[in-house]
């Protein structure tokens, strides 16, 4: 049975089961009431009492431990379930009560104004055994301890815990902090695919930019999000403390020329607004516990980075022609302040939001100019490869890979405005895929990488107007092995799907996503490419989730 085609299971088993139907899951098993809880919270079911998650907490040496240790953690709630702080209690291994401090972090401010994360702390033995209790009012409470006290240096002198502190995956997916996830489960082929990529991803240097160009802190603590695995913690934690260490704090403030809260290390020029993310320091306070990397002035300089473009256009509406305008740059910056309002809840973020996703309905369902409707956001290459436009030699069209960077912006900001503008806007670009954003398979074989044997390919380049020979032209020149983008082609035809309610397009892109998922194989996950690889090809792992719907 091909890899992510849906398999529907008896109501009766637990409201609407469903699930990823590969070779290994022949059936419909019973889920735990733990998964049964997780399922329900990521697909909108009134959830099972939070009580029968699991609520561990497990302590893992990073380095040298002493017999008594400082441990600092986040813990995500789902909406709704928690709405006082006191009642958060940690608990050993006998049931009693251990002296903490926990303070609220997060909360669903779009919601219901419930608690999102906690900040918790206290003194533990290495060898204990700990959890988190809700059930009653804390009695015992201690003050708010210095943070870098129960850390140590990492990579490139960047803190880690000296004790990690992490959570089971279950509790983390229900939390709904990752947005909708599937918890890891190594039968399913696309973390077989992610557990062989870490082999070679864990040790990424930080040596040079190129290791966190597409957020390498940010994809880390979605896959702990979703695994659970304390290695994967850490070189989350790592990863975002030296990120964050490099965040520029001085300066009259964001946008051009100072660029206060750019990135700055390895020639990387602040006012270079594709480096700059709130989202680490979201998570690190929602996962970590650790809200002392970031101060509110510098988060503030950083949304105006974006909304001023740094030493690019600010943004605003596409006007058409040969305004240089590329899809990454728009998701990147309408994630970043996707993220920025999950953190602070300002009311001037989420206009910003409000706005770009307007100009992009716009762009996409009336385009300026001459430029058809086709479902893309239709814009010049030339422009877009930094080239003068000349109108006669352009070809009008859409990145199929930088369009799914826009997509996950996309779904994130659905997320937190339920903008009724957005699953439009995502329905018609899948479909445009669908019909122009492939290579037909008589000519994939001219570029496919070895390692996806049958597999398809995007489109470098693709066009819904622009002659074949334009668009083979561009591929000869710079899409070899554009396949390595396949996994966030995923999020964009899932996204598209999840939509979708004419039966016949929904069938299309199920069997894009099974030909798409040929590329999760050990083959083509062996293969590095760059250090930010990894990265890029695991910014959306709730393509997951979405495909198992």
């Amino acid at each position: 049975m091909p890899p992510f085609r849906v398999a529907r299971c008896r109501a009766s088993v637990f409201v609407a089961c469903v699930l990823l139907a590969l070779p290994a899951l022949g059936g419909c098993a019973e889920p735990s009431p733990a998964a049964a809880a997780a399922m329900a919270a990521n697909t909108g079911t009134p959830a099972a009492a939070t009580t029968a998650l699991p609520t561990a907490i497990r302590l893992t040496p990073t380095g040298d431990v002493s017999d008594t240790e400082q441990v600092t953690l986040g813990i995500p709630f789902p909406q709704g379930a928690l709405t006082d702080a006191t009642r958060v209690r940690i608990l050993d291994a006998a049931d009693q009560e251990v002296p903490a401090f926990v303070r609220p972090t997060l909360h669903w401010h779009w919601t219901d104004g419930s608690i999102r994360a906690v900040k918790v702390q206290f003194v533990a033995d290495p060898e204990g055994s700990y959890r988190f209790d809700t059930a009653g009012p804390r009695t015992r409470s201690i003050e708010e301890l210095a943070y870098d006290r129960g850390t140590r240096a990492g990579k490139m002198d960047a803190p880690v815990p000296r004790l990690a502190a992490t959570l089971d995956p279950a509790w983390l997916v229900h939390s709904g902090i990752a947005g909708r996830q599937l918890a890891h489960d190594p039968e399913h082929r696309y973390d077989r695919y992610v557990d062989r990529q870490w082999a070679w991803a864990k040790d990424a240097p930080y040596a040079g930019a190129h290791s966190f160009l597409f957020d390498r802190a940010a994809v880390l603590g979605w896959q702990y999000v979703r695994s659970g695995r304390p290695d994967v913690f850490a070189e989350f934690y790592n990863s975002a403390t030296f990120y964050l260490s490099k965040i520029k704090r001085g300066g009259n403030g964001g946008g051009w020329p100072d660029c206060t809260g750019g990135w700055e290390f390895d020639g990387v020029n602040a006012c270079d607004p594709k480096y700059s993310y709130v989202t680490p320091h979201l998570l690190l306070v929602a996962l970590a516990g650790d809200d002392t990397r970031l101060d509110p002035g510098t988060v503030g300089h950083m949304v105006v980075n974006q909304v001023k473009g740094g030493w690019s256009t600010p943004m605003g509406p596409y006007t058409g022609g040969g305004q240089a305008w590329t899809e990454r740059q728009v998701g990147l910056a309408l994630e970043h302040l996707v993220s920025s309002y999950e953190l602070t809840g300002a009311a001037d973020t989420r206009r910003h939001i409000l706005d770009l996703i307007g100009w992009l309905h716009a762009h996409q369902q009336t385009p300026p100019g001459d430029d058809p409707v086709t479902g893309a956001w239709t814009h010049s290459w030339q422009a877009h490869e930094g080239s003068d436009h000349d109108p006669a030699t352009d070809v009008r069209g859409a990145s199929p890979w930088m369009s799914a960077n826009l997509v996950g912006g996309l779904w994130r900001a659905w997320l937190v405005t339920r903008d009724e503008r957005i699953p439009v806007m995502l329905r018609d670009f899948g479909r445009y895929l669908e019909q122009h954003g492939f290579v037909p398979d008589d000519l994939a074989g001219n570029w496919r990488s070895a390692c996806n044997r049958g597999g398809t390919i995007g489109w470098y380049f693709s066009s819904g107007i622009a002659p074949r020979e334009r668009i083979v032209a561009i591929q000869d020149s710079e899409g070899w092995g554009s396949d390595a983008h396949n996994p966030e082609l995923l999020m964009a035809v899932a996204a598209a799907r999840h939509f979708e309610t004419d039966p016949a397009w929904r069938d299309r892109l199920s069997a894009r996503a099974d030909r798409l998922a040929l590329y999760l194989n050990p083959d083509c996950a062996a293969v590095s490419h760059t250090p930010r690889a990894f990265n890029w090809q695991n910014r959306n792992p709730e393509f997951a989730w979405l495909l198992a719907q």
